[in-house]
C-alpha cells in the first residue's frame, strides 16, 4: 500500500500539468483574440473619423437633369478610314504563305474626331506599321475568327498607344480577303 500512494499522486500531478497546459493555451488564445478585436475596433474608429458617416442624399434619381446627364455624348461616333492593307503572313501555317488584304476603319467619338484626324496624319506610317505587324504575327485561329475580335482589339490598343490617347473605341475591318499560297 505504500507503493499505491505514489502511483495515485503521479496521475494527480499529470492532471494538474495538463490543466496548466490547456489553461495556458486558452489564456494565449484569449489574449490574441482580444488584441485582434482591439486592433479591428481601432481601425473602424479611424476609418469612421477619416471618412465620416454617410449622409442622407437629397438627390432624386428621377430628376430630369440627372437623366439628361446620363446620356453619354460619347456614344455618338464617327467612322474614320485609316488605310487599305496588303500583308503577307507566314507564321500562321507551316510552309504556307497567306496573303491578306483588307480596309481598316476605326470608330472615334464625334467630339474627338478632329483631334484624331490630326493625330492620325502625324503618325500615319507608325499606325500602318503597327497594323501590318499585328496581321503578320497573327495565328491561323485569329485569322479564321469570323469576328476578328483578337486582331481588332490589338489594333485598337496599338493605335491608342501610338497616339497616346484613347481615341479609338472600335475597329472595323472591311473587304477582308485571305488567300493561301
Amino acid at each position: 500500500m505504500a507503493t499505491d500512494a505514489p502511483e495515485e499522486a503521479a496521475p494527480a500531478v499529470e492532471e494538474e500539468q495538463e490543466e496548466k497546459k490547456s489553461s495556458g493555451f486558452w489564456v494565449k488564445f484569449a489574449a490574441v483574440a482580444g488584441l485582434l478585436l482591439l486592433v479591428m475596433a481601432g481601425e473602424f474608429a479611424m476609418l469612421f473619423f477619416l471618412f465620416g458617416a454617410s449622409s442622407d442624399s437629397d438627390i432624386d434619381p428621377k430628376d430630369p437633369e440627372i437623366l439628361k446627364a446620363e446620356e453619354l455624348e460619347d456614344t455618338d461616333v464617327v467612322e474614320i478610314e485609316i488605310a487599305s492593307f496588303n500583308c503577307t503572313n507566314t507564321l500562321s501555317a507551316q510552309g504556307q504563305i497567306i496573303h491578306i488584304t483588307f480596309d481598316l476603319c476605326v470608330e472615334v467619338p464625334r467630339n474627338l474626331s478632329e483631334n484624331f484626324t490630326f493625330a492620325k496624319k502625324d503618325h500615319k506610317n507608325r499606325i500602318k506599321q503597327a497594323v501590318s505587324t499585328i496581321i503578320r504575327n497573327a495565328g491561323t485561329e485569329e485569322l479564321n475568327d469570323p469576328h476578328s475580335s483578337t486582331i481588332k482589339r490589338q489594333i485598337r490598343e496599338e493605335i491608342n498607344k501610338i497616339l497616346n490617347q484613347s481615341y479609338v473605341t472600335s475597329v472595323l475591318i472591311t473587304e477582308f480577303r485571305a488567300m493561301e499560297q
